[in-house]
């Protein structure tokens, strides 16, 4: 997994440089040929499979179930999260 780690860090921050949290839920083959762009061949199916499977752990992309017993993912940008809820705390509620 030790090698897989540079990779991850390479594919987040290629992800959150090209928006990709604005193109909503999309098939796993998708998010797989992109992942492969942004390695370069480096990897085996099987090497970027589990690179997803991490970052799907850590948060990275959420999961929606469909009809048809497959899944859909999101690409989450954590940095933006952040940034919403750095707003939200700055608001102040007055009640007269």
């Amino acid at each position: 997994m030790g090698r897989l780690k540079g990779f991850e860090r390479k594919v987040v921050e290629y992800f959150n440089k090209r928006g990709f949290s604005k193109s909503g839920f999309l098939k796993y083959n998708y998010w797989y040929n992109r992942i492969n762009y942004i390695i370069g061949n480096e990897c085996s199916r099987y090497d970027i499979r589990k690179l997803f499977m991490s970052l799907e752990k850590k948060k990275y992309f959420n999961a929606k179930k469909i009809k048809t017993r497959s899944y859909l993912y999101e690409f989450v940008n954590k940095n933006d999260r952040k940034k919403c809820d750095d707003d939200f705390n700055g608001i102040t509620i007055t009640f007269e």
